[in-house]
């Protein structure tokens, strides 16, 4: 309520006779400054003018009031714009000599000039002694508190975008998600700020509102049940390193593939292979298998696993000229002659009739198209013959004839690349199948149809 300052001055007297005086408190600390003398001087003035035009003692106070307020406020503006004028000249000037990404960053975050805003939010407080005879300063001291908040939390949130935008250009935003935990920090940020303004406004202590948080937790999780469900995964995933930028990952029940962009605390914004971006929620991420092709990209290998299909018809043993025929693939030609050696030494040993191929120990052209495709990948400048499992197996017989898998990786991971060298490694051993008498499984076609008819 609006009082006079005669009648805000006897209750304060009335009040004060009743009990001793408890030393100085921050009020009359705050009121011996240069500030509250001005402004009181002022309103004891404005009073007086007021008076002198006729007007009662209730509308003189109002006026005075009104006036004094105003012309605070414009005070504070130019003195606001003074102090961002004096940063942009002083401050800015020096960050500017500097090359390093946080003199660059804080500038442009103009985290500076955001600590300008104390300026008029001191003066205000210098001043408000002065308003306390009127009965106005229980609204104008929390008003002022509130927006010391909102200008403190606006300066660290600018320090932690800055902080942020330097790892991510120091190259940490591949190994960390600096997004997320600076989402993380702001948010941690504007809850205690949110306490603070509570705590202003209802003058009770932060802890009370704290305690009182229990009571209301159900219900929040009731109504915000996504949002928190998002914001765990988005820390786990933070905590973990689940996923980093820079990560190809799959998401085959989402119908996810491409290179993660950003991650924050509730989503994560992926760019497909077609450029098209996709924002999937981080808890899919934790309640959802997927793929993460990281280690992949970090071993600078990547596999191939693709099979060929033989017609079962094809396969057979060998005879002595087939192998000579074969001995001038120079790839097997040692190969040729350590098997026959070994074959015709273990079928001596056992006393094997050697004139029904059936018995004992044979070559088959399907036996020896392996031991070719063996020494064409160890052969091979970009398939590792060591470092990684190199595998060539055949698979369980089916309807699709006889599966003979690859099972290498290659020393170039990039996409491109590895197409070109997967296609370039099955062109040349779909080829040279029909050299070792095979032929390569495939399903009837129309022409098959139309050349049984004929």
């Amino acid at each position: 309520m609006f009082q006079t300052k005669d009648s805000t001055a006897h209750s304060t007297a009335d009040a004060t006779t009743d009990q001793p005086a408890a030393g100085l408190s921050s009020d009359s600390f705050l009121s011996d400054n240069f500030a509250s003398t001005q402004m009181t001087e002022a309103l004891t003035w404005l009073e007086n003018m007021a008076e002198g035009w006729g007007l009662s003692p209730m509308l003189s106070s109002i006026f005075a009031v009104a006036a004094a307020v105003a012309g605070a406020l414009v005070i504070c503006g130019i003195a606001d714009f003074i102090g961002k004028l004096l940063i942009k000249r002083l401050m800015h000037r020096s960050l500017r000599k500097s090359s390093s990404v946080w003199a660059s960053e804080t500038i442009k975050q103009k985290v500076l000039e955001r600590l300008s805003h104390f300026v008029p939010i001191v003066l205000l407080a210098l001043a408000l002694p002065a308003f306390k005879d009127y009965g106005i300063d229980w609204w104008l001291r929390p008003l002022l508190e509130v927006l010391a908040i909102w200008v403190l939390v606006r300066v660290i949130c600018g320090v932690i975008e800055v902080s942020e935008r330097t790892l991510i250009a120091r190259g940490f935003g591949s190994k960390m998600p600096v997004v997320g935990m600076s989402q993380a920090a702001k948010m941690v940020v504007v809850l205690i700020a949110c306490l603070l303004v509570l705590s202003v406004l209802f003058s009770k202590s932060p802890l009370w509102f704290i305690s009182g948080l229990g009571a209301m937790m159900a219900v929040l999780l009731l109504i915000f049940k996504d949002a928190i469900l998002g914001l765990v995964a988005g820390f786990q995933i933070t905590a973990n390193q689940m996923v980093r930028v820079g990560d190809w990952i799959t998401v085959p029940s989402k119908g996810v593939d491409g290179d993660v962009e950003v991650i924050t605390l509730t989503t994560v914004q992926i760019r497909a292979f077609d450029q098209t971006l996709m924002l999937i929620p981080a808890y899919d991420l934790i309640s959802t298998p997927f793929q993460n092709w990281r280690g992949m990209s970090e071993s600078g290998a990547r596999r191939i696993k693709r099979a060929i299909p033989i017609d079962i018809n094809s396969v057979r043993f060998v005879d002595q000229q087939d192998i000579e025929r074969y001995r001038k693939f120079s790839l097997i030609h040692d190969y040729l002659n350590q098997a026959n050696q070994d074959i015709a030494d273990w079928n001596e040993e056992h006393g094997v009739d050697t004139t029904n191929v059936a018995n004992g120990r044979q070559q088959t052209n399907v036996g020896i198209y392996r031991a070719y495709i063996k020494a064409y990948l160890h052969d091979h400048p970009k398939i590792f013959s060591e470092k990684f499992t190199f595998l060539v197996r055949q698979l369980e017989p089916g309807p699709n004839g006889l599966p003979i898998e690859l099972y290498v990786f290659t020393n170039d991971n990039r996409w491109v690349q590895y197409e070109e060298i997967q296609a370039d490694i099955f062109d040349h051993l779909l080829a040279a199948a029909s050299h070792f008498d095979l032929e390569v499984y495939q399903s009837p076609s129309g022409s098959d149809v139309r050349t049984l008819k004929g």
